[in-house]
């Protein structure tokens, strides 16, 4: 396993985490609890979670407590959060984190769903950051840090007006175009740099062909290249995985156990073919997901991402997968409000994709009929 310091806290941290939120069954505690320790026996010693991603603080507390048993020879690092804008909610919130997980302490604890300067701003204002400071004063967190989906220049704004010691924030093969400035600021200020959705939400493994180009290994995984032109990025310090299986662990593991630092040349041509053409995908946040209209945007923003990847896909995608009616006219259910445009970490024009998946949906119907 690699290790690298966290912007200037002296904690070293593995370059690949342990992500809390994509446990297969997350009612099997036992089975997850094993997972989680088998991950710290592998070296990963980065532990994120939150409050709202199921029974995964429940997992976790079941974890550390074999684990708090060597944590003195064998450190390990717990992260979760808190989207709460009064600071007594924010308190309660912490509390029952510390109390599931059964911690005296929360290492890294974020300022969560930061998606736009004023969102911050308003946190601000109501008293967050200066509960925070309380908290960490009283001993209940190590470090203040924070969660964003803001743009680059946003969130070196926000990295400047208040010296958090980390920034989480959404970063890939697939999409690293749209957070480099975002990277860059973090790198530049000295802040501890976390990525989530590494993994494009899942959308790289189950699209491995469409990414192959993104092997610099002859016999790599995709999964494990993706994580590989993460990991050879220095600025970053951990790429947080969701992790369903032990199979979901291996790879991961082997990402970082058989990195070998990419040559420039090649890194300089994964670039320029994401720079073409995978900026565009949706990484599936669903911060749309709350539609005046009850256009279940989500769902339909995936089967676009279908629609680019293999159109033949999308109707069953848009079917059988999400069990979405064929016939139903999502776009002119749309009223154009925006909210979902200005609630999207990627700031996609989703109010004109539905309108093309409509278009391809009448397309499929009528061949459907010949």
């Amino acid at each position: 396993m690699i290790y690298r310091e966290y912007g200037k806290t002296g904690v070293k941290l593995s370059v690949i985490g342990f992500g809390g939120m994509r446990f297969e069954n997350s009612e099997d505690i036992e089975t997850n609890a094993s997972l989680v320790q088998s991950a710290y026996k592998a070296g990963i010693n980065y532990f994120d979670t939150a409050p709202l991603y199921g029974n995964s603080e429940d997992i976790f507390g079941a974890a550390f407590k074999e684990m708090k048993k060597h944590r003195a020879e064998k450190p390990f690092y717990v992260s979760t959060k808190t989207n709460r804008e009064n600071p007594s909610e924010a308190r309660a919130d912490l509390e029952t984190s510390l109390q599931r997980m059964d911690l005296d302490y929360i290492d890294f604890y974020h300022v969560w769903c930061i998606l736009r300067p004023d969102i911050y701003q308003r946190r601000k204002q109501n008293g967050i950051l200066t509960a925070l400071e309380k908290f960490q004063q009283e001993g209940l967190i190590k470090h203040i840090c924070v969660s964003t989906h803001m743009t680059g220049a946003d969130i070196e704004n926000m990295l400047q007006d208040y010296p958090f010691d980390g920034i989480l924030l959404g970063y890939s093969v697939m999409n690293f175009a749209y957070r480099e400035l975002g990277i860059e600021a973090a790198h530049r200020l000295k802040r501890g740099v976390v990525v989530m959705n590494p993994l494009g939400g899942g959308i790289i493994p189950q699209h491995a062909e469409r990414f192959d180009f993104a092997r610099t290994q002859q016999a790599e995984s995709v999964v494990e290249a993706a994580l590989r032109f993460l990991i050879n990025d220095e600025r970053m310090t951990v790429a947080l995985v969701g992790m369903g299986n032990q199979d979901h662990l291996k790879e991961a593991v082997r990402a970082a156990d058989g990195f070998h630092p990419i040559p420039s040349g090649k890194i300089f041509r994964i670039r320029n073919r994401l720079k073409d053409g995978f900026n565009e995908l949706c990484t599936g946040c669903r911060y749309c997901d709350d539609c005046p209209q009850g256009i279940p945007i989500p769902q339909l923003m995936d089967v676009y991402n279908h629609l680019l990847l293999n159109p033949d896909s999308f109707a069953i995608r848009l079917s059988l997968h999400w069990g979405l009616s064929l016939e139903e006219d999502y776009a002119a259910r749309c009223t154009e409000c925006g909210q979902c445009e200005e609630n999207c970490t990627q700031q996609l024009p989703i109010c004109d994709r539905l309108k093309k998946i409509r278009e391809q949906v009448e397309h499929h119907l009528a061949s459907q009929q010949k």
